[in-house]
């Protein structure tokens, strides 16, 4: 999806802040895994103001407990520089949260934003994975690289979004 000027509405993202306990989470989503991944590319001014394209690998799993609680694990990649980190319940800067069906993630940037959404089929046993990037309307979106570096990204899209769903806790022993 080619970036737009999606403007970050913070009444959306006020609805995204609380975190998701049991009673939000859909029974069918418990004591199950969810992996998402796509690759984000595009054009970023590095630190020194050179423009260069990028294309950085994401993937996400994500465990949601038989308590309804969310944990995450994330990595991202570009040519020989990646990083991960994993996220307990309460953790971190992003919010994410069930919305029926629905399980939608906001990751907020240095500036702008990247909204993950995935779609369960009705039985929670298959799922399909979309992702936005945005900035506040006239803004510009800032975010560490796998480097670590913060760059300005000049434009973006969204490649290959998937996404699988298992039982059980793929981070359990």
């Amino acid at each position: 999806m080619r970036l737009t000027h999606v403007a970050v509405v913070a009444t959306a993202v006020a609805t995204l802040v609380a975190p998701a306990f049991a009673g939000g989470v859909p029974p069918q989503a418990m004591n199950k895994t969810i992996s998402v991944s796509f690759v984000a590319t595009g054009e970023a001014k590095a630190p020194g103001g050179l423009a260069r394209g990028f294309s950085t690998q994401v993937s996400v799993i994500i465990y949601v407990s038989s308590a309804g609680r969310l944990f995450f694990r994330k990595r991202i990649a570009n040519g020989r520089y990646s990083r991960g980190k994993d996220i307990a319940p309460g953790e971190g800067r992003g919010t994410a949260s069930f919305q029926g069906n629905r399980l939608i993630g906001v990751v907020p940037f240095e500036a702008g934003a990247r909204q993950v959404t995935v779609t369960f089929d009705p039985s929670f046993s298959s799922c399909t994975a979309s992702v936005i990037e945005g900035h506040d309307g006239g803004g510009v979106i800032r975010r560490h690289g796998p480097d670590g570096a913060m760059y300005e990204v000049t434009s973006a899209s969204t490649l290959n979004p998937s996404c699988s769903i298992q039982s059980g806790n793929a981070f359990a022993g």
